[in-house]
């Protein structure tokens, strides 16, 4: 929020670290390392801030302090931290830097279907709050996914098709269309189940698959 830019927590093996921080003009690396926090050096104290910097709602809750070491970028200030929905994409762009090949990005917010798919408002702020969270997700997912496909050679979205429960409902939430309340247990269930139908069955199962065929000594794409 003070420095008006993301900071990046980064985790990445050893072979990439030196990619996180390089850059082609001495200005650009500057700006890296005021950006750029590898947690596996000694940022990695910083892992619990950066927990609780996503877990800050804007407007809604205290931003996070952060006080960094005095021989860092920002030579011991603190400053405050926050949740960006959008800043998915900044993510995607440094993933693909890195050159990853394979991406997954899972999200609880569906998409609107289309016409004649609207929900009753709820009037609480608690909701009012979770419905603007919610739609700005669904955007910041969609415009990270259409950049994904551009630099990621093999992009996975795991998402439910319909989900009535809010980003704040903490204790569960009420379901308009089949009129009836929906628990987290339930929420975390449909989750597992997402996963293996959009990913782990098409995906990682046919991967199997055509292993299987390799170690029989057949060719994967005559199995087919």
């Amino acid at each position: 929020m003070d420095a008006h830019r993301d900071l990046l927590f980064a985790l990445v093996g050893e072979s990439r670290r030196r990619d996180l921080i390089r850059r082609a003009t001495v200005e650009a690396a500057d700006v890296r390392r005021a950006e750029v926090l590898d947690l596996t050096g000694p940022a990695r104290e910083h892992l619990g801030d950066a927990v609780a910097a996503a877990l800050a709602v804007p407007l809604a809750t205290d931003l996070h302090p952060i006080t960094f070491a005095p021989d860092s970028h920002w030579r011991g200030e603190t400053h405050r931290l926050c949740d960006r929905p959008a800043a998915l994409s900044r993510v995607v762009d440094e993933l693909g830097e890195l050159g990853v090949e394979q991406l997954l990005l899972v999200s609880a917010a569906p998409e609107l279907e289309g016409p004649h798919a609207l929900a009753a408002p709820r009037l609480d702020g608690r909701a009012r709050l979770g419905e603007y969270v919610h739609s700005a997700e669904v955007v910041a997912v969609r415009d990270a996914t259409m950049l994904a496909v551009r630099s990621v050679p093999r992009v996975f979205t795991i998402r439910p098709a319909h989900n009535p429960i809010g980003p704040f409902d903490f204790t569960g939430g009420y379901d308009d269309r089949s009129d009836r309340p929906q628990g987290l247990p339930e929420l975390f269930d449909r989750g597992y189940q997402d996963a293996y139908l959009q990913f782990i069955d098409p995906v990682v199962g046919a991967s199997g698959d055509q292993l299987s065929g390799v170690q029989r000594g057949r060719e994967p794409w005559r199995d087919r």
